[in-house]
């Protein structure tokens, strides 16, 4: 072991942190907890690399995302910036040296990581160099799905028996989809393995075995979850016998039932699985004796859920073991044959998968792991990459080393040295929440437990806490010293996982303040309310507390100025398991006039607007199909309502429904319109979408239908308007790939829906100041002043556990077979496999908790959501009888437990929960600690009536309910609303926002030659645009130069020109080139600008004033002013109304008292025009400049010319 040098008393670190810096010549895993300065350590070691002189370009760090490179690398570039402003002159050059190789050191995630390998050793695999990355999980799942189709289409038509056995064992319907979800599944688990074919081989070993006491699943896995189940049991009810003591009949009971589960525990200890069984079925609970005295049904009540926790035990026992062993072996002959022909299938699509690949040219992310570690590998004479870069890396650095899969530590451990070790890892395995993608916690769990024992390499806890208050910590604390174990959780949360304060420096506050609160909204309503569903209520619950926090001036510590000021918007965040109620936050905090920043919204192909989109997109590619066309038929692009759709239906009721929608009768005239001109739409967007992109056709429906302008007077409006932009850009990439077409696309985006897989929602706005939603899983490594944990009375959803198929890393394939009378049977490694992921699904929703607990710096708040006070106490209650420190395993590994469930049961032990139970009779165990909190139960009437008060400090009018005979009384005031027609309509026909580009239409201006007038008399003019002659094909135009173009390169040279020298032609020309290379202007655009003119103007009396006071010179600048809408528009018939025009001058000279205004001009003087007519057209132009101008510069402007540079003329206004 190296020596560590002596910390200085003034160092900012911990012996830890300090240990985790310095310590070498052996494989490190450090163990960080939350807060505890992981990324400030990795830093530093790395500093400390490279004062030894190992250079940046000797170290390979890995970190999770770009992001996280990107700050590493940042953190990296600071750090040695200073050190070469200390360094004595002689050693400025190492630092500098280093500072030079940091662009291209080996900082990044292992995947590009992998890219570099095999962009360098290529040629070891006779790879082609050229290949193209699939970044897109557009082309790569619509690749995989056609490759399978194939598969499976071929597989139909060869008519094997093998094979119609397995499609007979998944199929209950006429969809096969299941089939290909299951292979894709399967192939996606093997490629997480070093060797995916070894992998996928071992699978139909599972099911071969003639004796089940033998077989390795059932000694490692079921054997010891029975072995646990009904040790437990036994144990609950030796509690409730010494509970019992002087109840007879109890006592009695009770003996019998330990008796019975004794035996369990012995045949089960012998192996003898058939008396097991036997014994299992023949268990039984007598009933519970009654009590009438006091006191004994004091006890007796008691006593009872202990007992009923031991029947839940023997009963979950049952489910493990469910039949005979003899049904059970045939059960895994039956399976096995099934199982073989998945693997046989997988391995084909995975050769097909690589053979498209390769023809394509194109790598996925996966394969530039088992790549890398197929050429790392390679060992001959010549090559032995292996070996290069074990010698070429002093040190192997990675950061979430949680998160990281077996295939991903086998490349590591290519890279790294074993003799001395030099792998330094870094990660908290209490925040590893990647399961679905296929990160391995395990390994962190095998090697911590290793090193502990000094095998192989040692490990350093970080268990200072720098981020959170103590408050906060001790809470979390409190929670997982009672939840977290290896049972659930997977860790101890013992000594060496336990959160220790290091944050010092926060200030002594009233307690009441920074505790943290669990809020509760009970949901069962006795009277009418404004709020319908739980997610309401939490949100207005969240709304209304965060309204309080601010009125009431709340302070917290700001750690960048290190003293107390008021809480901001920006401070909160709003931590949310899924993003399904995103889209009702922002409706419900815009009622309280909160503003606030969503990172991902509601599923993007749910949202209402995209669904209408895709429906209509359906129905173009093919209109016969029922619920699209109704779907669009009712949505507001056609608008219909229910009974006319349920006409159109009466009128045909023996045909599709298009065509009843084509055969519609003459008569009914209003619909037969809405009819026509809907299907006439739809045919023009029909021949569109077979000769434009799918970008070109969206646009076109959105200017057709204004959809875009409609959803954004909804609700969220601004986020619907952007989901539709957003859906153009998505379409373009779709067609960036190499599929094609408006079918494939449709098809995608149902694959992508049939699957659960999603888009997340585009940014309509963000505010500076505003309050932050995301989800747990976003929030990871951010930290916040103040946390709210969103909807925890979710549900763990555990819905995967019921698949006619599971699957897991380490267990392989797990199946029910169904027999020919379709009777269902459970194998063996299913059995096994549900267990270990309940455990795992379970373990990961403890994990999220820990992770969302820990984000919060100051203050926390935990929000759910219960039928009652009651309900919620009685659920939590279960866990006054336990006598251990750890909560019972069965109460956590309940698969209808929520994370409030945990988190209530752990409260309601501790001193601060007895004020809100009335009745405590008994407690087990006691938690005597540090920790203090406060619980709020809102029920919706509390909600009403705080939201009515917020309303009335906001001055805004709240929500009402109108009873029957109140909404009769006000109903014709409704309707003169309804009807109300607004006094000024030429006022919605022009926006209040008008760019001087709108304003030259009433000019005449020729550099804008394709703007036209307002007509008020004229329809909506995007839809009557004429075409005076049809545009030739591209491959027949050509390169016309338009006079705009040209204008426009034109401004922006003299823009460019310095003018404090004297322009000359070579210097014009070195700018022209300049544009070309930067391809800022087309080259012919470019040459075609008149450079002598340029010359002319310069050699004029207002050219050379320019150069003579280059620094009162101000050109291209924009500005904005305020004009009356009369003064702009003819007949304007709303006197009051006020347009903001904005745009760009030219240039003006700037002087003490005066301001001179000049415009350039690039139009040509026909032989009908002089100087006079073109100084006519511009004279109102240039007054708005001069008038704008004036206002901003409260100085006159004296003189206004028109440069005309074709014509080589300066005029004055």
């Amino acid at each position: 072991m190296n020596k560590i040098p002596e910390k200085p008393k003034d160092a900012m670190y911990t012996d830890e942190q300090w240990q985790a810096i310095f310590e070498t010549d052996h494989h490190l895993l450090v163990s960080a907890s939350a807060g505890s300065g992981k990324t400030r350590i990795l830093v530093q070691r790395v500093i400390e690399k490279i004062k030894q002189h190992q250079s940046i370009e000797q170290l390979l760090i890995v970190t999770f995302t770009e992001a996280a490179a990107r700050e590493m690398k940042q953190r990296i570039e600071i750090a040695l910036r200073e050190l070469l402003q200390e360094a004595p002159i002689g050693e400025r050059q190492w630092w500098i040296q280093q500072l030079q190789l940091l662009p291209t050191a080996t900082i990044s995630t292992l995947h590009a990581f992998c890219l570099r390998v095999i962009r360098k050793y290529y040629y070891v695999l006779d790879l082609e160099p050229g290949f193209r990355l699939l970044t897109d999980d557009t082309e790569r799942l619509l690749l995989q799905e056609e490759i399978m189709e194939d598969i499976i289409e071929e597989a139909y038509e060869s008519k094997s028996e093998a094979f119609y056995t397995f499609v007979a064992n998944f199929i209950s319907d006429r969809s096969d989809q299941v089939l290909s979800e299951l292979l894709l599944q399967l192939y996606d688990f093997a490629r997480a393995n070093p060797d995916p074919i070894a992998w996928l081989d071992a699978l139909p070993l599972a099911y071969q075995t003639t004796d089940m006491a033998t077989m390795p699943l059932y000694t490692s896995f079921i054997k010891v979850q029975l072995e646990e189940k009904f040790a437990e049991a036994h144990a609950q009810l030796q509690v409730a016998k010494d509970y019992s003591v002087g109840l007879d009949k109890l006592v009695a009971v009770i003996e019998e039932e330990l008796t019975q589960i004794e035996q369990l525990q012995q045949v089960l200890a012998l192996n003898e699985v058939d008396q097991v069984y036997q014994a299992l079925t023949n268990i039984t609970f007598s009933r519970f004796p009654a009590y009438r005295k006091a006191e004994e049904k004091e006890v007796a009540q008691t006593v009872k859920p202990m007992r009923e926790l031991a029947k839940q035990l023997v009963q979950e026992a049952s489910t493990i073991f469910p039949y005979p062993p003899n049904v059970l072996l045939d059960t895994l002959n039956q399976a096995y044959p099934i199982v073989e022909e998945a693997v046989r299938l997988v391995k084909l699509f995975m050769a097909r998968y690589q053979k498209s690949k390769a023809q394509k040219n194109v790598l996925d992310f996966n394969d530039l792991e088992h790549l890398t570690l197929a050429i790392l590998q390679v060992k001959t004479p010549e090559i032995d990459v292996h070996a290069y870069y074990q010698e070429l890396f002093h040190e192997v650095l990675v950061d979430e080393y949680q998160d990281i899969n077996r295939l991903q530590q086998a490349i590591l451990e290519q890279v790294a040295k074993q003799e001395p070790g030099n792998l330094f890892m870094v990660g908290d395995v209490k925040q590893s929440i990647y399961a679905f993608r296929l990160a391995d916690p395990t390994l962190f769990i095998e090697k911590y437990a290793r090193y502990k024992q000094h095998q192989e390499g040692e490990k350093i806890d970080l268990k200072e806490n720098f981020r959170s208050r103590k408050e906060v910590l001790a809470f979390t604390n409190l929670i997982f010293e009672q939840l977290m174990d290896q049972q659930v959780g997977q860790i101890d949360y013992q000594d060496e996982a336990r959160l220790i304060s290091g944050a010092t420096y926060y200030p002594e506050q009233d307690a009441t303040l920074v505790q943290p609160e669990v809020l509760i909204y009970e949901k069962q309503q006795t009277t009418p309310s404004m709020i319908t569903t739980k997610s309401e209520g939490e949100i207005h619950l969240v709304a209304q507390k965060i309204r309080e926090l601010l009125a009431q001036n709340r302070q917290i510590f700001d750690r960048k100025t290190n003293q107390l000021r008021a809480l901001s918007y920006q401070d909160i965040v709003l931590l949310t398991p899924t993003r399904s109620a995103h889209l009702t936050m922002i409706d419900i905090f815009q009622e309280y006039d909160l503003p606030i920043a969503i990172k991902d919204a509601q599923n993007y192909f749910q949202a209402t607007e995209i669904q209408v989109m895709l429906s209509l997109l359906q129905i173009i590619d093919n209109p016969i199909q029922d619920i699209p066309l109704v779907s669009v038929l009712r949505s507001p692009i056609v608008g219909l309502n229910e009974s006319e759709l349920a006409d159109i239906r009466l009128e045909n009721q023996d045909m599709t429904f298009y065509q009843a929608v084509v055969n519609y009768p003459d008569e009914h005239v209003s619909l037969k319109q809405k009819l026509t001109s809907f299907l006439t739409q739809l045919t023009t967007w029909r021949k569109l979408a077979k000769r434009q992109p799918i970008a070109t056709l969206l646009q076109d429906i959105y200017a057709q239908t204004a959809y875009p302008d409609y959803v954004l007077g909804l609700p969220s409006g601004e986020q619907r308007y952007a989901n539709l932009m957003a859906l153009i850009q998505r379409a373009q990439r779709y067609e960036e790939t190499s599929f094609r077409g408006l079918y494939p696309f449709v098809r995608f985006i149902e694959k992508m829906r049939e699957k659960n897989k999603d888009l997340s929602q585009p940014v309509a706005k963000v505010q500076e100041e505003s309050i932050q939603v995301m989800t747990i899983h976003a929030s990871k490594g951010l930290e916040f002043p103040v946390v709210f944990v969103m909807d925890m009375t979710k549900e763990v959803n555990t819905q995967d556990l019921t698949k006619p198929y599971l699957m897991d890393e380490q267990l392989g394939l797990g199946i029910k077979w169904i027999d020919s009378e379709r009777m269902s049977f459970t194998s063996l490694p299913y059995l096994a496999i549900q267990q270990t992921k309940l455990v795992k699904t379970l373990s990961e929703e403890m994990r999220k908790l820990y992770v969302a607990l820990t984000r919060a710096e100051q203050k926390l708040f935990l929000v759910g959501s219960y039928k009652t006070k009651e309900e919620a106490i009685k659920k939590w209650s279960k866990a006054l009888t336990q006598t251990q420190q750890f909560l019972d395993p069965q109460l956590r590994l309940s698969s209808k437990s929520s994370l409030m469930d945990w988190v209530g049961m752990t409260l309601v032990r501790h001193p601060s929960f007895e004020p809100y139970i009335d009745d405590i009779t008994l407690r087990g165990k006691k938690i005597v600690h540090e920790a203090d909190f406060h619980c709020q139960f809102v029920d919706s009437q509390s909600l009403d009536t705080t939201y009515a008060y917020w309303k009335e400090q906001m001055h805004t009018p709240s929500k009402q309910i109108l009873t029957t005979s109140e909404f009769g009384a006000v109903s014709d005031v409704l309707l003169n609303r309804l009807a109300y027609q607004y006094p000024y309509p030429k006022a919605t026909k022009t926006t209040s926002y008008q760019s001087v580009s709108e304003i030259k239409r009433l000019y005449n201006d020729p550099d804008e030659q394709d703007l036209q007038l307002l007509d008020w008399n004229e329809p909506n003019p995007q839809s009557y645009r004429q075409v005076e002659q049809l545009a030739k094909p591209k491959f027949l135009a050509t390169q016309d130069i338009q006079a705009t173009t040209v204008g426009q390169a034109t401004h922006y040279l003299l823009q460019q020109i310095s003018l404090t020298r004297q322009p000359t032609k070579e210097a014009l020309l070195r700018q022209q080139r300049d544009l070309i290379q930067t391809q800022q202007f087309p080259e012919h655009i470019v040459t075609a600008v008149d450079l002598d003119s340029i010359l002319w103007f310069f050699d004029t009396t207002l050219g050379k004033d320019l150069l003579a006071y280059p620094q009162r010179v101000f050109r291209e600048q924009p500005f904005s002013m305020l004009k009356a809408a009369s003064e702009i528009y003819q007949d304007f018939d709303d006197p009051t109304s006020e347009l903001l025009i904005h745009g760009i001058i030219d240039g003006y000279l700037e002087f003490e008292d005066h301001v001179v205004l000049y415009d350039f001009k690039t139009d040509h003087l026909t032989k009908q025009q002089d100087a006079s007519q073109i100084l006519a057209r511009y004279r109102g132009q240039l007054r708005l400049y001069a008038q704008a101008l004036e206002q901003a510069l409260e100085k006159p402007v004296k003189e206004t010319y028109l440069v005309l540079l074709s014509a080589r003329n300066v005029l004055s206004l």
